[in-house]
């Protein structure tokens, strides 16, 4: 079985510092500190509280990657949300080019 080319990129666990802004599911901007859950050159998972759907577009904030360096700045597209018993989502982005 041939492998889906969006997730080719292989991926690191990483736990960098991560500032997300984006749009919730109300069209509320927020904006919420998490780290990533892992990292790779076309994209990044992580936790949110704020509830947002698929296809949000967020601004993100990522610190101290050793993927990236110290500071990097990305716009990405959430391409999942899986809500956790927890009540936190785990969010998968890709980022924009």
């Amino acid at each position: 079985m041939p492998k889906d080319s969006r997730h080719t990129a292989a991926r690191e666990k990483e736990n960098s510092k991560l500032l997300v802004r984006g749009l919730d599911t109300h069209g509320v901007t927020f904006t919420e500190e998490t780290v990533t859950n892992d990292i790779s050159e076309t994209g990044v998972s992580f936790y949110l509280r704020t509830p947002i759907w698929v296809d949000t577009l967020l601004a993100i904030k990522l610190r101290n990657s050793t993927l990236f360096g110290p500071m990097y700045d990305a716009r990405a597209k959430v391409v999942r949300v899986r809500l956790e018993t927890d009540g936190r989502q785990f969010v998968a982005a890709r980022f924009d080019e």
